[in-house]
């Protein structure tokens, strides 16, 4: 199962989840020979096909439909969504608007219909996030993510420190007396070629790293500066083992273990270079989604479901407070009010009351829940009629 690149959920691609309650209906509708889009009545027999205006091609098993909601003409590419939008047909199966039957199209969960409350292919029935560029990225392999992360300058560079320190032997004559020359290159190696090869296995992570620190409060330094400071710590080292690696005092193993350093360092600070890259390769030209933590909106939306989910009703809560924490996650303050009930006033007027609960929950930046809790005591508010706006006083006169 893909998992959203947003909110980190699975969901399955191309299944038909309620925007409302998550729901899976796909098997439902298709027992059922509805169109979950539009209602229209799937049956064999009552397949009319219409014609694309361009090549006359028949519509259903014909028409491409893009994550944006466009139809495209698999035979000649025409894009025919205003064309059958004012004809009034489906275009997969040729139905007749007016025989839309959209009630059927109703999630027997929470009762949500028609079309706008069914995600497609791509779009995370969670929090709406377009996976479209991770199904792309996925689609490349192993071997087309590798070559994307290396095969430039910075990547390049990344290698070559890595498997310096093999030429280490050459030098055999001239470092000898003063390093270890077996140790140097099988210990810098090996930690050099692990650094480069951590930095790949983590071009994900370093992407939501990225994205935390303009939610996340503490020290968090960008990966160039990060990069700046091992570049600047690997030619310190390296200007320091030239002054000092001859001199008749200095210790074979500390030369040893600042000779291997260099390479690691200069490892260290290409390899976050190449990372670096990457995440704007991701960003600019994938188009992946967005952490869902950097945006608030969608954060609260994915939130106030799985806490309404929890409570096991489907009466909806009201947001009273939001409050981000230092981690990225946030404390959110519902009220959830029952039916309204019918009172007298002390001084005889008729209100309308209803009980009001108020529950504090307190997520990660991933939008789980880690505490839910009631705070208080369960009240009645008194339910007032909207006030009178300007217009409406002028109408009454």
């Amino acid at each position: 199962m893909p998992t959203c690149l947003s909110c980190k959920r699975e969901y399955l691609a191309g299944h038909l989840y309620c925007r409302d309650c998550g729901s899976d209906n796909t098997a439902r509708f298709g027992q059922h020979n509805w169109c979950p889009r539009c209602g229209a009545d799937l049956r064999p027999g009552n397949q009319q096909g219409p014609l694309c205006p361009e090549c006359r091609a028949p519509a259903v098993r014909s028409y491409l439909e893009l994550p944006n909601g466009r139809l495209i003409c698999r035979n000649c590419g025409a894009d025919n969504t205003d064309h059958f939008t004012r004809l009034g047909i489906c275009p997969r199966c040729g139905t007749q608007r007016a025989s839309w039957d959209l009630d059927n199209t109703r999630c027997p969960e929470c009762g949500a219909g028609q079309a706008i409350a069914y995600h497609k292919e791509d779009i995370c029935p969670y929090c709406g996030a377009d996976n479209s560029g991770a199904r792309a990225l996925r689609a490349q392999g192993g071997g087309r993510q590798l070559q994307r992360f290396f095969v430039n300058p910075v990547g390049i560079l990344a290698i070559l420190f890595a498997l310096g320190p093999l030429a280490t032997p050459l030098t055999q004559g001239k470092l000898g007396p003063y390093i270890n020359i077996g140790v140097c290159t099988v210990f810098a190696v090996f930690l050099s070629c692990l650094v480069v090869f951590m930095s790949y296995s983590m071009r994900t992570t370093f992407r939501g790293y990225s994205w935390s620190r303009r939610v996340k409060k503490g020290l968090r330094p960008p990966l160039v500066l990060i990069m700046a400071v091992a570049l600047v710590a690997a030619l310190a080292l390296a200007l320091l083992f030239i002054a000092t690696y001859k001199d008749e005092g200095s210790s074979k193993l500390l030369n040893s273990l600042i000779y291997s350093g260099i390479f690691i360092l200069f490892s260290l600070a290409f390899a976050l270079g190449a990372a670096q890259q990457y995440v704007g390769y991701l960003d600019d030209m994938l188009q992946l989604p967005e952490p869902i933590f950097a945006h608030e909106d969608r954060l609260v939306r994915v939130i106030t479901e799985s806490a309404q989910r929890k409570l096991g009703n489907r009466t909806p809560l009201h947001l009273l407070g939001m409050e981000r924490l230092p981690t990225g996650g946030a404390k959110i303050l519902f009220a959830h009010y029952g039916d309204p009930e019918y009172r007298t006033a002390k001084n005889g007027t008729p209100i309308t009351v209803r009980e009001e609960r108020k529950w504090l929950v307190v997520t990660d930046e991933w939008g789980n829940i880690l505490s839910m809790r009631e705070e208080g005591l369960p009240r009645l508010a008194e339910v007032k009629p909207p006030k009178e706006t300007a217009l409406q006083k002028v109408e009454g006169q």
